[in-house]
């Protein structure tokens, strides 16, 4: 009986320190995406709206030639 209460202790005491060392390492550098998520949408908070909206018609932009592009490969002629 005291053996396997020796190896009952010994379990909790390794499972409380794996717990508390994933919870340090998880806090240091965060696995989930929402924290990441977050950060970045507070960088793009930060930025000035004139930059947000440039920013915003970049992209606009390249989606258009894009789509342009794909309309012209579309009526290409294929071999």
């Amino acid at each position: 009986m005291p053996d396997s209460v020796f190896w009952l202790l010994v379990v909790f005491a390794v499972s409380a320190v794996g717990t508390v060392w994933v919870v340090w390492r998880e806090r240091r550098r965060p696995s989930s995406y929402r924290s990441r998520w977050a950060a970045e949408m507070a960088e793009w908070r930060a930025l000035p709206t004139e930059v947000q909206a440039a920013h915003d018609e970049a992209a606009l932009h390249a989606g258009e030639a894009a789509e342009a592009a794909a309309a012209r490969m579309s009526v290409l002629p294929h071999p």
